[in-house]
């Protein structure tokens, strides 16, 4: 039996026009939990099974550099493996077992996924764009458009 004490978590941001920033971390698995339960866990926090906010769950945000109308706050799963390869996580100050990436999107889930929590510059752009969207609605209400 070979034994895989870690488990990689891959995931992506994908903007509107489907161009794709590939992302992951490789937890450790002290407790050796098993892979097919802790994705169902991991999917029951998710938004739709799927979506996340990297930031609210201490993951790197993927955005592309220039930030454009085809961007939101959302990341996606990918896959979860078992992986004798190293822990590894972008995010310098964070090395986390897999049970404690569980606790963060249990969290994450309870409070609430914030699509404004994300990059400055991303922010601003899903700002700007809920400002137009309600000028657009407030001149369809009001009969000038």
């Amino acid at each position: 039996m070979i034994i895989h004490p870690n488990i990689r978590f891959a995931y992506l941001y994908r903007d509107a026009s489907n161009y794709k920033q590939h992302g992951e971390v490789i937890f450790s698995n002290e407790n050796q939990l098993v892979l097919d339960e802790v994705e169902k866990q991991i999917r029951l926090f998710l938004s739709d099974g799927l979506f996340f906010i990297a930031r609210q769950v201490h993951v790197e945000e993927r955005f592309f550099d220039v930030v454009s109308n085809d961007d939101h706050p959302w990341h996606e799963v990918v896959m979860l493996e078992a992986t004798s390869d190293p822990t590894f996580d972008p995010i310098p100050e964070r090395k986390r077992d897999i049970a404690e990436f569980l606790a963060d999107l249990d969290k994450a889930h309870r409070a609430g996924w914030d699509e404004m929590n994300v990059r400055e510059d991303i922010n601003k752009q899903i700002e700007m764009e809920r400002l137009e969207l309600k000028r657009w609605l407030t001149s369809r209400r009001d009969g000038t458009t």
